[in-house]
């Protein structure tokens, strides 16, 4: 009996460490669909800290989402299922893009926490040190842009998110104020202020 208990916890610890990916889609769970504020510093590979931008951002799925930035950068893109906005206050000029692979490695694609999504875009390995998880996730396709991300939790409390890109610069994004329960709808409703310079950049067929 003691062999069986023996191995059964076994079993169940190798289970366990081998399935990150489940763990870390139920701590997602919640962000879903939420709004907060942010913070994010970019650091160069040195650690050194290259700017920092504060805003606020509103997830309602995976291609629905809004992020704003606050001046002197000032800057808002909304998704809208179908595409993406860009629109830059200082040169008052809105890009409109295709809503595509692109978006993979988006803060709002990875919060948004849908299992055949994390497991068919990224390896996930987990480290835990007492309350704190730490996820990293690496494309499991080749990316030019993305090299890693990290998550950090404390139990079920997202601390930040870190996106390592390809020269080895890291954007750390902090969260504040968040409040979870889907946002209003009027975030995700972009229209081109009047007078700014509007350029499309979809592809044939999609102006």
């Amino acid at each position: 009996m003691r062999y069986l208990a023996g191995l059964g916890c076994l079993l169940l610890s190798v289970q366990v460490a081998a399935a990150p990916i489940e763990s870390l889609a139920r701590l997602l769970e919640p962000y879903r669909t939420f709004s907060a504020d942010f913070k994010q510093s970019t650091l160069d590979p040195g650690g050194s800290p290259i700017n920092q931008i504060t805003g606020e951002l509103a997830i309602e799925s995976e291609m629905t989402f809004y992020w704003k930035t606050d001046p002197p950068l000032s800057q808002v893109i909304v998704a809208d299922g179908e595409v993406l906005w860009v629109f830059d206050e200082d040169l008052f000029q809105v890009q409109v893009r295709p809503l595509d692979d692109a978006l993979a490695a988006s803060p709002a694609a990875i919060l948004g926490g849908d299992l055949d999504i994390l497991g068919s875009r990224f390896r996930v390995t987990e480290e835990r040190s007492g309350t704190t998880a730490v996820y990293r996730l690496e494309p499991s396709a080749t990316d030019e842009v993305t090299r890693r991300i990290v998550l950090r939790f404390d139990g079920s409390r997202l601390l930040d998110l870190a996106i390592d890109d390809a020269l080895g610069n890291r954007s750390l994004v902090t969260l504040t104020a968040v409040t979870q329960g889907t946002p209003p709808s009027r975030l995700f409703e972009f229209k081109p202020p009047e007078g700014a310079d509007v350029i499309y950049a979809l592809g044939e067929g999609r102006r």
